[in-house]
């Protein structure tokens, strides 16, 4: 009768004692913490008034008003960027071909350009080399796909991106999303769209793997487009460390295969 209590009391102290040492050995312990992973942005996210002016078939068309803020934008950012590129040795070839194409009346198929993505002041300030009169003409100027997560994060960002011409794209949206298909709709258009495939700065001397959304735009198009490739360099000797390319606006390219139907 005796010896069921005390290895009752016994397997008792015997738990209490290895909870209090286990306890004691462990308590500055800190459990494993999941990295915070912010949710994705999405194409809701960005202000309904905006996101209705790159959604097809129908975009929201722009009116006298949104013509009129787009061609200030447009022109004063073009400005600066042509009086940075001034007050730097920025060496430019091939413009004349380029404008060329930029102007031609008769020209009816979409022009994409493609370069390399040396700096985040890559745009605007690699067109800071067109003329006045095309930076203020709108419908002349570039369009460029622009990381909505950046972009069009704010109501005044968002206007400001607008009237600047960049289509808001969704970082890991794929090929098949609102900004690539307004994008191949202005393209149809007879619109300019630049293209930064390698999809973020690269300062290394070789490029990387290009993202697959020009190869989407180029194929769903209704003609074949206008392709002109554009390298940016920065001599390794300049005197100015932040912004001084060299720009080489090479020529036009025809594809070798493109769709029959």
């Amino acid at each position: 009768m005796t010896r069921r209590p005390f290895l009752r009391w016994t397997g008792l102290f015997a738990a209490v004692g290895g909870g209090a040492y286990y306890y004691q050995k462990n308590r500055n312990y800190q459990a494993p913490t999941i990295p915070y992973v912010p949710p994705p942005f999405l194409w809701e996210t960005i202000p309904a008034q905006i996101a209705e002016r790159f959604t097809v078939p129908h975009p929201v068309q722009d009116g006298f008003l949104w013509n009129m803020a787009s061609r200030c934008v447009m022109g004063m950012t073009g400005l600066l960027a042509k009086g940075f590129l001034m007050s730097n040795q920025t060496r430019v070839y091939g413009l004349d071909s380029f404008m060329a194409i930029l102007d031609d009346p008769e020209r009816t198929r979409g022009v994409i350009t493609v370069s390399n993505h040396k700096s985040t002041l890559d745009d605007p300030c690699l067109w800071g080399v067109l003329p006045i009169q095309t930076l203020f003409t709108p419908k002349k100027m570039r369009w460029v796909l622009g990381a909505a997560d950046i972009c069009y994060t704010s109501l005044f960002r968002s206007y400001f991106f607008a009237f600047g011409q960049a289509i808001p794209t969704i970082r890991g949206g794929g090929i098949y999303q609102p900004g690539v298909d307004y994008a191949i709709h202005i393209l149809n258009q007879g619109a300019w769209v630049h293209m930064y495939p390698e999809a973020k700065v690269n300062q290394a001397q070789k490029m990387i793997r290009f993202k697959w959304g020009i190869g989407r735009m180029v194929m769903d198009m209704e003609h074949e487009p206008i392709v002109i490739p554009i390298l940016a360099s920065r001599a390794c000797n300049s005197p100015n460390l932040l912004y001084d390319p060299t720009i080489l606006l090479e020529q036009t390219h025809r594809l070798g295969v493109w769709k029959t139907h």
